[in-house]
C-alpha cells in the first residue's frame, strides 16, 4: 500500500466519523413546503430525508409513491420486424414492438395454442428530435404475482419458438403510482474544497464497481460514469464508449455529436458540449491522421466516427467497424496491446520508436505507448515510421459550433447521453444521440420510454453540482424513471442543465464508504468503466 493511498484512506475515515452528527431526519429547508416530484398521480405520498455529508455536500433521499395493486408480472412476446438487434449487453432492450398486423398474427397463433394474449399500442412522448405518438404494438401473455411464475411461462413459450422476456407492468411509464426511490447528491463549490472528476481508477481498461473506484480515489462519494465496453467482442472490457479526459489529458476520442460533461477546475464549473476530436501523429517530419485512442483498432463502441460501418453517427449499444484505422494506446490503456493482422510501433516514454513489427499482443514496458494500424493504415505505418524517430500526438477538440476546446490540468470529461436539460428546459434528442435506432422502435421503447435505473450529472440554478441516482427494476421498492420522467424530476429539483450517464444495472451511488443505491442486477453492484468521484481536499492533494 502506498503512502498516498494510506493518507487518502485516513482522510476518508476521519470524514466518516464526522458524518453522523450532521445527519438529520429531514432538513427543514428541503423537506418543508416542497411540492413533491412530478412523478405519477398528484397526491402520492412522498418523504425526503437529508444528510449533510461534509461542508458543502448533502445527500437527499426521496421516496415517492406506492405499490399499485394493478401491477403484475407478464410475458412480452416479440413481434417479428426483420430488424437485426444490436450487440447485446445486459441492458440491451428486447425486440417487442411491431406492426398491428404482425402483433395480431402472433396473438392469433397464441390463442389457437390455448393462451389468452393481449395486444396493446404503445406511445411515446415527443422529444426535441423525436415526434412521439404511437410506436407499435406489444403482445403480452399472463398476469402473475411474481417473476418466477412469469419466467416459467416465458420458457414454455420459448420452446414453442417464440422470443420472450418478462416484465413488471410497473415499468410502463403509463403506470401512475410508482414507487420511486431517488438519491440526490448536491455539492456546493463555494463550500466544498475538494474535487469532482471523472476517474477510471488505475487503467483505462478493466472493470471495477463504483464503490471500488470511490475507495481507490479516496472519495467521499461517487456515482457510476459513462457508457463502456462489456463484451470482448466489442473492444476491451472497461474501455469507455466515448470521450474521456483526465487531468487535462485526452485519453479517449469523442463519439462525435454526442453530449459530454466537462468538469473544469476540479469540478467547480460544469459545462455540457457536443465535442468532436481529430487526432494526428507527427513522424519523420510528416503529419498523419489517426482514428482512435486507447481502444482496439477497427472496433468503435456506440459508433460516431467518420468512415465507420454501418454508420458514422452515434448509435447506442452498436459496435461499428472500420477496416482501415490507426490507434494510439497510451500508458493509461493498462492492458496488453490487441493482437491480430496489422502493424505496430512501440514508443518509449519520450515518444521515440523503439521497435516495429506485427500486432503480436506482447506486453510492453511500463510507460511505453503503442501505435497500431490495420488495413491500408498498416501499409502507412510500415512505410512511414522508422525505429529511432520521434512520434508526437496532436489532439484537436472542437464543440458543435466548430470552436476549439482546450483542457487545463484540473479538467476532466465524462461521456454519456442524451442531454436532458439546458437553460432549465428539456432538450432530449434521442435520434441525434443514437438512442433511437432507425427502423427499430423497440430499442428506444425499452431504453427511453420504459422505466429503468438512471444516473445523472447536472447543475442547479445556484451553480451547485448535482449527481442523481434513481433505483429501478425492483417492483415494490422502486421502478425507475423514463427519460421524460427523469428530465421533469430534475427540473422540479431546481436543476437547470443535465446529462444522462450510464444507467440500468450500472447505476450506483456510493457515499461515505457505503452503497446508498440498490443494484438492479441479481449479482449485485455491477463493475463499470469509470465513475464521477467527489474527493475531499486533503485526499486529492495527497494523492
Amino acid at each position: 500500500m502506498s503512502t498516498g493511498m494510506s493518507r487518502r484512506q485516513g482522510v476518508l475515515a476521519g470524514l466518516l466519523v464526522l458524518i453522523a452528527p450532521f445527519t438529520v431526519a429531514a432538513a427543514p429547508e428541503r423537506a418543508a413546503g416542497h411540492r413533491g416530484l412530478p412523478l405519477g398521480a398528484a397526491g402520492l405520498p412522498e418523504t425526503r430525508s437529508v444528510q449533510r455529508i461534509a461542508p458543502g455536500v448533502s445527500l437527499t433521499t426521496i421516496v415517492r409513491g406506492r405499490v399499485s395493486p394493478a401491477d403484475h408480472w407478464t410475458v412480452d412476446v416479440a413481434v417479428p420486424t426483420g430488424v437485426v438487434p444490436p450487440t447485446l449487453d445486459p441492458d440491451t432492450p428486447q425486440s417487442v414492438l411491431g406492426s398491428r398486423a404482425n402483433a395480431e398474427a402472433i396473438a392469433a397463433k397464441l390463442t389457437a395454442a390455448g393462451y389468452a394474449p393481449t395486444v396493446s399500442e404503445q406511445d411515446s412522448p415527443a422529444f426535441k428530435d423525436f415526434a412521439g405518438g404511437p410506436q407499435g404494438y406489444v403482445v403480452r401473455v399472463g398476469a402473475f404475482a411474481d417473476q418466477p411464475s412469469a419466467t416459467v411461462l416465458a420458457g414454455t413459450l420459448a420452446k414453442l419458438g417464440y422470443a420472450t422476456s418478462t416484465l413488471n407492468t410497473g415499468m410502463d411509464s403509463t403506470q401512475a403510482d410508482g414507487p420511486w426511490v431517488l438519491h440526490e447528491l448536491v455539492i456546493d463549490p463555494e463550500q466544498f474544497k475538494g474535487t469532482i472528476a471523472e476517474s477510471h481508477g488505475g487503467t483505462m481498461t478493466g472493470r471495477r464497481t463504483t464503490s471500488q473506484l470511490a475507495t481507490a480515489a479516496g472519495a467521499l462519494a461517487a456515482v457510476n460514469g459513462g457508457f463502456f465496453v462489456i463484451s470482448p467482442s466489442d473492444g476491451t472490457p472497461g474501455e469507455s464508449a466515448g470521450m474521456v479526459v483526465e487531468n487535462g489529458k485526452v485519453l479517449r476520442e469523442s463519439t462525435d455529436g454526442r453530449i459530454t460533461a466537462i468538469l473544469r477546475d476540479g469540478g467547480r464549473q460544469l459545462q455540457f458540449a457536443k465535442l468532436t476530436t481529430r487526432l494526428s501523429v507527427s513522424a519523420g517530419g510528416t503529419r498523419h491522421t489517426i482514428q482512435g485512442l486507447n481502444r482496439p483498432a477497427g472496433l468503435i463502441r456506440d459508433c460516431g466516427h467518420p468512415g465507420e460501418q454501418p454508420t458514422g453517427k452515434p448509435l447506442m449499444d452498436v459496435t461499428c467497424t472500420n477496416a482501415n484505422e490507426s490507434v494510439l494506446l497510451t500508458p493509461e490503456f493498462g492492458a496488453a496491446p490487441p493482437t491480430g493482422p496489422g502493424e505496430q510501433a512501440v514508443l518509449d516514454a519520450s515518444g521515440r520508436v523503439v521497435s516495429l513489427g506485427a500486432r503480436d499482443g506482447a506486453a510492453v514496458p511500463a510507460g511505453d505507448s503503442v501505435l497500431q494500424s490495420i488495413g491500408t493504415e498498416a501499409g502507412w505505418l510500415a512505410g512511414a515510421v522508422q525505429v529511432g524517430q520521434q512520434v508526437t500526438l496532436q489532439t484537436r477538440v472542437t464543440d458543435e459550433h466548430g470552436r476549439p476546446v482546450t483542457f487545463g490540468p484540473h479538467d476532466s470529461v465524462v461521456n454519456g447521453g442524451p442531454q436532458l436539460l439546458e437553460g432549465g428546459h428539456e432538450v432530449i434528442d434521442p435520434v441525434a444521440d443514437g438512442v433511437a435506432h432507425p427502423g427499430d422502435p423497440s430499442y428506444f421503447y425499452g431504453w427511453g420510454i420504459r422505466r429503468n435505473p438512471r444516473t445523472v450529472i447536472g447543475k442547479d440554478g445556484q451553480g451547485r453540482l448535482v449527481l442523481l441516482e434513481a433505483d429501478g427494476r425492483e417492483p415494490g421498492y422502486s421502478q425507475g424513471l423514463s427519460l421524460d420522467e427523469e428530465a421533469k424530476a430534475l427540473r422540479s429539483l431546481g436543476v437547470v442543465a443535465a446529462m444522462n450517464l450510464d444507467g440500468g444495472g450500472s447505476s450506483a451511488m456510493s457515499v461515505a464508504g457505503g452503497l446508498v443505491s440498490r443494484p438492479s442486477d441479481a449479482t449485485g453492484e455491477r463493475p463499470v468503466g469509470d465513475a464521477v468521484v467527489v474527493v475531499p481536499a486533503a485526499a486529492s492533494t495527497g494523492a
